[in-house]
This record gives structure tokens, C-alpha cells and sequence, in this order.
């Protein structure tokens, strides 16, 4: 994306209440847990799947890549992600020095920066459910997984400041990317968009999913299914335990965060739903080990057309044939904003959370990002 101008980074710190809620922020943090390894068990699934056809044959891979929907944002141009065969282990990296009044955006070429848009068509707000920005850091051998809390009151540029989320509403992955760059100072390089309902056809290619669930869970799928007309998928097992679920069940299982159906309250929250996502993708992986070539076949055709991203064709490959090595790099999270910077408060948005130190919270993802080429005369540790 281009610079960003320094009058498009809003302060909004003065309406952060002084302290913080502890019990809050351990949620927090075991929310960020769960949805980065939901996403990275999602990604998994797709370049598992792609690897193998790349081993059974070219034309089968080359077919997939033609379904995947390709949508460019600009002409930025990327630095491959192999770079690292030709890195020189004794070159110093660039000095990243932040200076957010200057407009640059943080890079490095041996860093790829891919954000990861989670969207579920249910509901139709336009809200995208989780956004991750994935690095792949050959400089340090590492990939590293930065969530960004979705109800962080942020500036959105050309628009009111809102929720992280509601950019995604508003311009889709362009806006929302340009939204993390131009209030964090990281330049963002690709990225994707996959739609979690495809894994209903996913399943039902496979033959069902095996999933343990408490009977409670039985219910609420049960309420779903009745509440939107969808009997074809009833009558089936209601003892809990070990359930064998077609597509339509395992999708409302894994959208399950309690509130009301079909008249009926349930408990849960946003952190129960990611986890159960989590459990639902693991079954689907392992079920994928043991599929046939025609199923596989089928799957990815399926996967296909839910992906929206601007890698192109020869990054795609790059990043899949690199994958024996990136599977060797060691994997470190964030979730942003970063301890110390944020405080829940409540606004016209709701109840958001606010940063309260954005110098410190920059400072922490460049730093997370970059390593020792980052220098800051604000912060230093």
C-alpha cells in the first residue's frame, strides 16, 4: 500500500478509563491463542492440499491455482519469498528507524508481511471475523502470527473512527489493509481471504466429520437446523459424544456461540466459537490424510473459488514448494494492541477497546516483526 500521511493517525487515548481490567486481558490473550491457531490450522488444510497435487501432477495444480480468484490492490511490487537461498548470513539488515511523521511504511525484503482475512458470509454484516497478519521472516527463520483485535477503536482513513472490524465493511481487504498500515506504520504485502463456508462442502465431500460433542451442543445445532428450514438434515443421533456430522451440521457447530435459537437461550462466547473452529479444521485435516485422489481433487476445486487473494500464481508456488523449510521455522504469535498500550472503554461503537499509548504499540509490532533492525529514539528495551 502507499505511505500514509501523519494526519490520518487519530489519537484516541483520552478516552481510555485509567486502569485496567485484568480478567479481561486473560481472555484476551487466550482468545488471540485460539484464533491464530484456528487460522494457521485453516491454512494448513489449503497448502496441505495444494502440496499434493503439486506430488500427483502439474495439471492438477495448475488447474487449482486458475480457480483461486486473483484481486491485485496496487502495483506494489514483492520481493519473492525464497530470498532466503541468496541471503547473506554476515549482511547487516537495513535500519528500520520509526518516524511515523515521516509516512514510510516498515519493510524488509527478506520479510514477507501476508494479512489473512477470516470471513463467514452469515449474518451479512460484512464483518470479517479474524485478521492475522502473517510473517514469514527468512531473515530470522521464523513465521510469526500477529492477530489484531477486531474491536479496537481505530482511525479508518476517508472515514470516522470505529471498530478494526468495520473496515472490512467499508472497503473490504483494501481499506482494512490500508486501515493497520496507516495506524501501525507496517507495510502489509499480501493478502487473503477465505471463506469458512466452504468447509460445509469440504466435509460433505468427505463423507462427514467426526466431532465430540456435549449434548448441549447437539441441541443448538438441532435449533439451527430447524430455525432455517433446513430438515433434510434431520433426523440424526442425539447422544452426546463422538457425532458423525454432515456439512451443514459441523458449519453450525462451528459457528456456535451460544445466545438465542429457536426460542431456546444457549450459553457461550466468541472464544468458545474460535475453539470450536479449531476442533472442527482438526477434524477435517486428519479426515484429508486419509482421502482419495478424486477426493482431493474435489476439495481443492471447492477451496478454490473461496480464496481472494493478490499472491500471484508463481508466489503461490514459491510459498508451497518453500514449505518443508518454512515447517522448520519457529513459529512466535502477537496479538496487537500489545500489554500495557490498551484498556477496555465504551463509545458510540460500543464497547471497544482503546489504545492509550500508540507510540508504544507501534514500537511493539515493528520490533516483534523486525527484530534488531527496528530502532526507535521513543523506545527501547
Amino acid at each position: 500500500m502507499s505511505g500514509y500521511n501523519e494526519n490520518d493517525l487519530v489519537d484516541i487515548s483520552s478516552n481510555l478509563p485509567s486502569g485496567r481490567n485484568r480478567k479481561k486481558s486473560a481472555k484476551k490473550k487466550r482468545y488471540n491463542r485460539i484464533i491464530v491457531k484456528a487460522v494457521a490450522y485453516t491454512l494448513s488444510s489449503i497448502f496441505f492440499l495444494i502440496g499434493l497435487l503439486i506430488v500427483v501432477g502439474y495439471g492438477y495444480y495448475s488447474e487449482t491455482l486458475n480457480k483461486i480468484n486473483y484481486k491485485d490492490l496496487d502495483n506494489k511490487v514483492v520481493v519473492s519469498p525464497d530470498n532466503n537461498d541468496d541471503t547473506n548470513e554476515d549482511e547487516e539488515p537495513e535500519i528500520l528507524v520509526l518516524d511515523y511523521e515521516r509516512g514510510d511504511l516498515l519493510s524488509d525484503p527478506y520479510v514477507l508481511n501476508i494479512m489473512l482475512f477470516g470471513a463467514d458470509q452469515y449474518g451479512n454484516d460484512g464483518l470479517s471475523d479474524s485478521m492475522i497478519l502473517l510473517s514469514i521472516d527468512n531473515r530470522h527463520e521464523k513465521i510469526k502470527m500477529t492477530s489484531f483485535l477486531r474491536d479496537t477503536y481505530i482511525s479508518i482513513p476517508g472515514h470516522w473512527a470505529s471498530k478494526l472490524n468495520a473496515a472490512y465493511a467499508l472497503g473490504g481487504a483494501e481499506l482494512s489493509i490500508a486501515t493497520i498500515e496507516s495506524n501501525y506504520g507496517i507495510r502489509v504485502d499480501r493478502y487473503a481471504i477465505v471463506n469458512f463456508e466452504t468447509f460445509k462442502e469440504i466435509v460433505d465431500i468427505m463423507g462427514g466429520v467426526d466431532i465430540e460433542l456435549t449434548q448441549d451442543e447437539i441441541y443448538y445445532i438441532n435449533d439451527q437446523i430447524a430455525q432455517n428450514g433446513q430438515s433434510e438434515y434431520l433426523p440424526w443421533d442425539t447422544q452426546e459424544g463422538i457425532v458423525h456430522l454432515n456439512g451443514q451440521q459441523a458449519l453450525w457447530y462451528s459457528r456456535n456461540r451460544g445466545g438465542y435459537v429457536n426460542g431456546t437461550e444457549y450459553a457461550g462466547s466468541d472464544w468458545d466459537r474460535v475453539e470450536r473452529q479449531r476442533k472442527f479444521l482438526n477434524a477435517v485435516i486428519d479426515d484429508m490424510k486419509d482421502a482419495s485422489l478424486g477426493e482431493l481433487v474435489d476439495i481443492v476445486n471447492a477451496i478454490g473459488p473461496s480464496i481472494t487473494t493478490n499472491i500471484k500464481n508463481s508466489e503461490l508456488t514459491a510459498l508451497v514448494s518453500g514449505g518443508p523449510t518454512y515447517l522448520s521455522y519457529d513459529i512466535e504469535q502477537l496479538s496487537m494492541p500489545t500489554d500495557g498500550t490498551w484498556g477496555y472503554g465504551y463509545n458510540e461503537a460500543g464497547s471497544v477497546i482503546l489504545v492509550n499509548d500508540w507510540n508504544r504499540a507501534r514500537y511493539d509490532l515493528a520490533k516483534f516483526i523486525y527484530e534488531d533492525s527496528v530502532h526507535s529514539s521513543t523506545y527501547e528495551y
